[in-house]
């Protein structure tokens, strides 16, 4: 199991009384502290795909529960009231939390008799019948959010159109994040469960059996990361394409290299992945269709070479070997499962992503609409307003006089994100207590690589040998892999899509809480076999 402590002890901590929140769960989609209207979206749309899953289940869950709270810009989804349902119906363990040394229970379930154990199973079941109906849905799933969202950027915006899809977004979001939430939630019960079977050996050293035990994943992302490869081979054989690339002005870049095999496969790129972003849990940020200019940076700096690193291939025998003989039919099982789960992940999070641009879409026109009559100072400030506050803004129900208390409610907002985003934020809360983890590097990605420590922000002009740095092991960032050797997330584990990419693409990657990119960039050497890094 992961270790956690607590971050503050005495007055100061907070009462321990109350469910358990993890953040872990939206690692993969959000970038860090969010703005409210993206934070407020994002507890909706959840709190009704969580009911839809367990309702589906036949869990009967109960109507209108808590299922993310927003702490410090950050939503933590309630790992309680889900561990409570699948111990209550389908019987399932959930490991305990190893918080300063002592394991706490999520749960308090007594043994069930003859009859009732035959009904837990049969529910248990129906949760391995659900994950593959929704595997088997997903690619009609992506067909219709896609026409949802194709739907959403051909309106002129009027505001019946404001009003039309202001009522539609929680709903179609809700049954989009529904295969992702399925998936994380078991993957994240899969990953603990592993981890306990583990438990003789240490943290490193179980997370890196555990990578090495699932390998490369086929999900969106590597595909993603694939036609990143493509483009810059075919950039690297076109004279035009590499000075429009090196000339890095792309404001007009729907227009541009026309009529080359690079500018064909571009626009190709843009039709399934423009909708996508780096740091695109967060709203206010733009797709890569509106400003491209990150991305075609990973572009000019991804090798063209014909040889690349060789994949992760999936090896379960040492983890098998370190299990107890009694449990390794259970890891077996739980390896496999994982492997499905990883897949489910990352098309639901492909499905839900055109979710966030329409929605993106929606606020951008609610906020024009406001900024006309200066309710807002400009058209972005829309994202520092909860979701409900831009609904009453487009109904009428705020008083549009009082225009200087609604700017000084954005300003204030502005800057307590901007402090949100300068703190390290806690993994886990008990309650109201925060709680990190104890063991700040572990290893994603197996391998060895040196390189010039690099963000997103700076990638354009960095050097060949690069590792790159991010603040989440976020899915779109796979598009970036191609440009580095390496790369090094703040927080993450291996059960992320970013992850399962690096080991298909022979990336190494590690988790190292500690690095920083202020100022000149260092020469780090990445160990994805121990999850240190170095100074080289």
């Amino acid at each position: 199991m992961i270790e956690y402590k607590f971050i503050h002890e005495g007055p100061e901590s907070g009462p321990e009384n109350g469910d358990v929140w993890m953040r872990s769960f939206f690692e993969p989609l959000t970038p860090g502290a969010l703005t409210p209207f993206t934070s407020s979206l994002f507890a909706e749309v959840t709190a009704r795909t969580w009911y839809l899953y367990f309702d589906r289940l036949g869990f009967d869950p109960p109507p209108r529960s808590r299922l993310v709270k927003v702490h410090a810009g950050r939503p933590y989804v309630n790992l309680s009231i889900s561990a409570r349902l699948d111990a209550e119906r389908a019987g399932v363990e959930c490991p305990p939390l190893l918080i300063d040394g002592n394991a706490r229970p999520l749960v308090s379930a007594e043994k069930p008799g003859f009859f009732a154990g035959i009904k837990l199973g049969r529910s248990a079941r129906k949760i391995e019948e659900t994950l593959d109906a929704l595997q088997a849905e997903l690619p009609d799933l992506i067909a219709r959010v896609s026409a949802w969202y194709q739907r959403v950027m051909g309106f002129r915006w009027s505001q019946a159109e404001i009003l039309l899809i202001m009522e539609e977004i929680e709903r179609v979001g809700a049954n989009a994040l529904l295969p992702y939430f399925a998936a994380r939630h078991n993957l994240e019960r899969a990953y603990r469960r592993l981890l306990s079977l583990l438990s003789n050996r240490p943290t490193r050293e179980r997370v890196a059996l555990i990578a090495q035990a699932l390998g490369g994943g086929r999900g969106v992302e590597v595909d993603m990361a694939q036609h990143v490869s493509k483009l810059a081979q075919l950039a690297a054989d076109d004279s035009a394409a590499q000075a429009w690339l090196q000339a890095g002005e792309f404001v007009n870049w729907k227009h541009s290299v026309r009529g080359t095999d690079f500018g064909e496969a571009l626009r190709a790129f843009m039709a399934t992945y423009g909708h996508r972003s780096f740091g695109e849990g967060e709203m206010a940020n733009p797709r890569w269709d509106e400003k491209p200019d990150q991305l075609l940076a990973a572009v000019r700096r991804a090798s063209p070479q014909t040889q690349q690193p060789s994949p992760t291939v999936a090896d379960p025998a040492p983890l098998l070997a370190a299990v107890d003989g009694k449990a390794r039919k259970e890891a077996q099982q739980l390896l496999e499962r994982m492997r499905r789960l990883l897949e489910l992940q990352s098309g639901g999070l492909h499905a839900f992503s055109y979710i966030l641009a329409g929605a993106r879409r929606w606020a951008l026109a609610a906020g024009e609409e406001a900024a006309a009559d200066h309710r807002l100072t400009t058209p972005e400030d829309v994202f520092f307003y909860e979701i409900e506050e831009v609904k009453e803004m487009m109904t009428g129900e705020w008083n549009i006089s009082d225009r200087s208390g609604i700017h000084a409610t954005a300003a204030e907002r502005r800057a307590a994100l901007d402090a949100w985003r300068r703190r390290r934020a806690a993994d886990l809360l008990w309650g109201e207590r925060e709680a990190t983890v104890t063991e700040g590097d572990i290893p994603l990605s197996p391998g060895r690589s040196a390189g010039a420590l690099v963000t997103l922000e700076n990638l354009a002009r960095s050097g060949t040998e690069t590792i790159l740095l991010c603040p989440t092991s976020e899915s779109a960032a796979a598009a970036a892999l191609p440009a580095c050797t390496a790369i090094v997330v703040l927080q993450g584990s291996p059960i992320d899509p970013l992850a399962a990419c690096a080991r298909a693409l022979g990336r190494p990657a590690v988790v190292a809480a500690a690095v920083q990119a202020d100022g000149a960039l260092p020469h780090l050497l990445v160990d994805g076999n121990s999850g240190k890094v170095l100074q080289s």
